[in-house]
């Protein structure tokens, strides 16, 4: 009797995975339209965030807002580079670690700011491992993003991910 129970169970918990997975099978996947995913208005971040490759988007505060905090969000860095943006967050464990899956992206992979009026899309072009000392090396150039956060991978060191503007669609 406890037998047939099980296999009755069994049967139908494989009939559930085969079904959830047909329908993700017929859905597919749709390419991402990125103008319509988030609302700046909804916690008045100054941006977004959109990474597609790893199904993530973070809103950033403005550099002088009080949220603008490592230890409580995604946080802008003054670069002091024309329209050169660096957001840094937390790693590793935890409700802060909002960069925590940036070990997983790839060179070429794209990513994207969300302003209220323009999309910026960029292309990764080095992903790089540095002693973490409190401080970044960046190219002195325009028209970056820079990520960084603890490397998850080699302790004591920094991750930094580079990539360079694509496109910048400005809807002013």
């Amino acid at each position: 009797r406890f037998v047939k129970l099980i296999s009755f169970f069994s049967l139908f918990l494989m009939k559930k995975i085969l079904l959830v997975f047909l329908l993700l099978l017929l859905m597919g996947c749709q390419k991402e339209k990125i103008e319509d995913d988030v609302s700046l208005e909804k916690n008045n971040y100054y941006g977004y965030l959109i990474i597609p490759s790893l199904n993530i988007t973070y809103g950033f505060y403005d550099i002088h807002n009080e949220f603008n905090n490592v230890d409580k969000n995604v946080t802008l860095i003054n670069s002091n580079i024309e329209n050169t943006y660096v957001l840094a967050a937390h790693s590793g464990s935890g409700n802060l670690a909002y960069f925590n899956d940036l070990k997983y992206l790839k060179k070429y992979d794209e990513l994207y700011l969300k302003f209220k009026d323009k999309i910026l899309k960029y292309e990764i072009v080095n992903i790089k491992s540095e002693k973490k000392n409190g401080k970044i090396k960046i190219k002195n150039k325009e028209n970056q993003l820079i990520l960084t956060t603890c490397d998850q991978i080699k302790k004591g060191n920094q991750l930094i991910i580079e990539a360079n503007l694509k496109i910048d669609n400005n809807f002013k």
